[in-house]
């Protein structure tokens, strides 16, 4: 009997990997498919399993062109694009290095609100007073019903079109229960607080005591609404 080569249910990315050989530092193994070396870009590790293609094995020395699944999407919306580079790590130690060649799912696409702004059509005007009020009811109605948050506040700034909506909040224990939350502030966000469109991502900010965490949004119908959730974990 063969065993099965381990598949990813959703991947996410496409990249081509450089694996260094032992004379430049890098593994004295192949790695295949379901290896888990961490995926570093943009200065953090984040764990994102690999599937091989067309090859069963990858030696040091080689390349080889792999599917990505990150394990924590939620932090990955909106950060990728074709020709974007990485490396593969094991603890601080570079053992591969690639870059990406497509970008499997949709709103792991990046953005900024520079092409945010280039992507408007002339008829996509910012909220008025009237909206931003219909649009903050929908932010306090999906965000209240999370126990775990307290003190949600809103700030209104529509001259601010790149912030027009600060919605912040606090974590009431900071503990396991963290990124589970923010899982879940996710979530509500794509099923009950976005207009018909959007982009977000997200961020975790350390802080002197605790994290913060951002989801910075822009999200627009027939009129477009800009901000940031803010929960500090403290």
């Amino acid at each position: 009997m063969t065993e099965a080569t381990p598949q990813l249910s959703q991947p996410e990315l496409e990249g081509e990997i450089y694996y260094l050989s032992e004379q430049e530092g890098g593994r004295r193994n192949p790695v295949a498919s379901g290896y888990r070396g961490q995926f570093y870009y943009n200065g953090r590790d984040w764990d994102a399993p690999q599937t091989l293609i067309n090859k069963e094995l990858c030696y040091p020395g080689e390349n080889v062109k792999v599917r990505l699944q990150t394990l924590s999407p939620n932090f990955h919306v909106g950060q990728f694009y074709v020709g974007q580079g990485f490396e593969i790590r094991e603890g601080t130690k570079t053992v591969g290095r690639g870059k990406i060649t497509q970008v499997l799912r949709t709103d792991f696409n990046y953005w900024d609100f520079d092409t945010f702004f280039k992507e408007l059509k002339p008829e996509h005007k910012p909220v008025d007073f009237q909206n931003i009020k219909s649009f903050s009811t929908r932010v306090r109605h999906a965000l209240g019903a999370i126990k775990q948050i307290s003190n949600l506040r809103l700030s209104k700034s529509l001259s601010n079109h790149s912030q027009m909506l600060t919605i912040e909040c606090n974590l009431r224990e900071v503990g396991n229960q963290a990124l589970p939350l923010m899982d879940e502030i996710c979530d509500r966000w794509r099923q009950e607080i976005q207009l018909a469109n959007s982009h977000y991502k997200t961020e975790l900010k350390p802080l002197t005591k605790g994290v913060q965490f951002e989801l910075t949004f822009a999200t627009w119908h027939s009129s477009f609404v800009t901000g940031k959730i803010i929960v500090n974990a403290i």
